[in-house]
């Protein structure tokens, strides 16, 4: 019994310990302050752990961030996508997050626009990148001038180029769409491509990219084409894997391999 009551002191006092070290600003502070909650503005110049800062700022108002490293966003030899979320954040923000780009470990909770471009670990709500935005976990709507990159979203992306995910749950609407891995919902473009797709193709042309992948639903647009549809396709020229023709063409089996005998 005494044991118990001992451990449990001991947790009570860490936890104590614990929550002291956090500390909270009401009105405007830096972001740059570590283990910080501030309620109000937070401001600062550039990512945390640009500065060897690797503890949690939370931010529960308005985020400035000027000018941010995502103003180097448009020579970034590669994608930014690293193949998910990463859970150890730096900093969350529970509000609007303006910068002229944000680059880092961050969630945003509301708002996010980056005057060139950002890249977000998790964005709930609306994110508006001059240029363009890239984020891990998406749910929401994303409006880009020229692209949006995603790796597993839900809701709406809207650029003026086009818009790639690994996983889509919703629409994109852009010149180009483009959905690696799986998708649900509808590609409104002039060229859409997709895997394992399940929803609606509008474009010049719908394109189910791989032989093993399969397509549910309609394709509408010039040229059409899905090995294994199980749907409609209304265009100049459609080709699933039963057949190839003009104007309309359809799948809703499997198509039969004939055995051959001896």
């Amino acid at each position: 019994m005494k044991n118990r009551i001992l451990i449990t002191l001991v947790l009570l006092i860490s936890l104590a310990s614990f929550s002291q070290q956090r500390k909270k600003h009401i009105g405007a502070w830096t972001y740059h302050s570590k283990n910080t909650d501030i309620v109000g503005l937070s401001v600062g110049l550039a990512p945390k752990d640009l500065l060897g800062d690797t503890t949690l700022t939370r931010t529960y108002g308005l985020k400035l961030e000027a000018p941010g490293l995502g103003i180097l966003y448009p020579i970034a030899p590669k994608s930014y996508l690293s193949g998910g979320a990463n859970d150890d954040l730096l900093e969350k923000v529970y509000g609007i997050n303006l910068s002229g780009g944000s680059l880092g470990e961050i969630a945003v909770h509301g708002i996010s626009g980056a005057f060139i471009g950002q890249y977000l670990q998790k964005m709930n709500g609306i994110a508006i990148g001059g240029i363009a935005n890239s984020i891990e976990e998406q749910n929401g709507i994303s409006i880009a001038l020229l692209g949006n990159e995603v790796y597993h979203g839900f809701g709406a992306s809207i650029a003026l180029s086009g818009n790639v995910a690994h996983s889509y749950l919703g629409i994109q609407i852009g010149a180009f769409n483009d959905i690696e891995r799986y998708g649900r919902g509808v590609q409104f473009g002039v060229f859409n491509t997709s895997n394992n797709y399940k929803g609606i193709q509008v474009g010049l042309s719908n394109h189910s990219t791989t032989t093993h992948s399969k397509y549910e639903g309609i394709q509408i647009g010039i040229l059409n084409k899905a090995d294994k549809l199980r749907g409609i396709q209304i265009g100049l020229w459609n080709k699933n894997e039963r057949r190839s023709l003009p104007f309309i063409n359809w799948q809703f089996s499997k198509k039969k391999v004939k055995s051959k005998t001896s």
